[in-house]
Parts: structure tokens; C-alpha cells; sequence
């Protein structure tokens, strides 16, 4: 849980990286900051990000969006490290599972192997850093969207063509 100072700290540099002084950052704002902090994504995995922690549908993020993503993105960091233990910078399928099971996702290894897959454009078999974060924000919107057609916890949902076009633009 974050102190008073962190989050002293954390609006600071939110309002350092508000360019427009708008009090919300926009996919443009945010790829910078996270290029301050070595996190170099593309335009639409930052704008996925947004659209992930926005709460209100604005396609920005307010302070208390951005504190959450922030967090997001430092357990993300801290699970990766934590589970990539032989230090190569990127997590063998076992590490995965490891991690993913670690953060509460229960997936089985077909469903698995085919995130990694998406996620590993080289096809190394295995996922860097960036790779592992867009993997982590890619469940954590799929989890969110499938539990919005999933309202009684089943685990299961029946979709209509239209809704899961809907889902599917939704989750990336």
C-alpha cells in the first residue's frame, strides 16, 4: 500500500507529465513518462493501457487511473523479476505459469501457450519484460470484460456475434 509520500511523489510526477495541465493524461503523455522509466511501448499498447485503468470512458487517465496503472505496472515489474530466476530478462513457459498463477490467473497450458504466442513476436518461446506487461494487461481487460457477461462468477459465458465483437475490440 502506497504511503502519503509516495503518492505525494506519484501526483508530482503526474502533474510533471501533464503537458496540457489538462489534470488528465492523454496515450501521447503517458508513452513519455513511460519512456522515462525505460518502458518503451507503441502508441497502441500505451492507448490499451489507457483504455484499461479509464474508468469513466474518456480515453485518458485522471490521477486516481494513473495511480492504479502505476501500480499495475510495478507489480507486473516486481513479478517478473521475482520469477525470472535464472536472470535471462525473459520467462520460460513454466515462469509464466508461475507468475500468472501467482497474480490469480488460473490458465491451463493450451490457453497459455497461446498468450505466449501472441505475445512473442520474435517466437522465442519465451516473454521479455514488455511482452510479460502487455501479456498481463491483455488478461487483466480480458478478465474485467468477460466478467461483465459472466455477472454470476460461472466461469463460463454464451455470446451473440455482436457481443463478442464487442468483447474482442475490447480486450486488444
Amino acid at each position: 500500500m502506497a504511503t502519503s509520500q509516495q503518492d505525494m511523489q506519484l501526483k508530482a510526477w503526474f502533474d510533471a507529465i501533464d503537458v496540457d495541465r489538462s489534470g488528465r493524461l492523454d496515450a501521447k503523455e503517458l508513452q513519455r513518462a513511460l519512456q522515462m522509466g525505460n518502458l518503451n511501448f507503441g502508441l497502441n499498447d500505451v492507448d490499451q493501457m489507457v483504455r484499461a485503468f479509464d474508468t469513466d470512458n474518456s480515453r485518458t487517465l485522471g490521477f486516481g487511473e494513473f495511480s492504479r496503472l502505476h501500480y499495475f505496472l510495478v507489480n507486473v515489474q516486481n513479478s517478473f523479476q521475482q520469477f525470472d530466476r535464472d536472470r535471462s530478462g525473459k520467462l520460460d513457459p513454466g515462469e509464466v505459469m508461475q507468475a500468472l498463477h501467482q497474480a490469480g490467473f488460473q490458465l491451463d497450458h493450451p490457453a497459455m501457450m497461446a498468450m505466449i504466442s501472441k505475445f512473442d513476436p520474435d517466437n522465442s518461446g519465451s516473454l521479455s519484460l514488455d511482452e510479460y506487461i502487455r501479456s498481463c494487461l491483455f488478461l487483466q481487460t480480458g478478465a474485467r470484460v468477460f466478467g461483465a457477461f459472466d455477472p454470476q462468477r460461472t466461469g463460463q459465458v454464451h455470446l451473440s456475434f455482436n457481443q463478442f465483437v464487442y468483447a474482442a475490440s475490447h480486450v486488444g
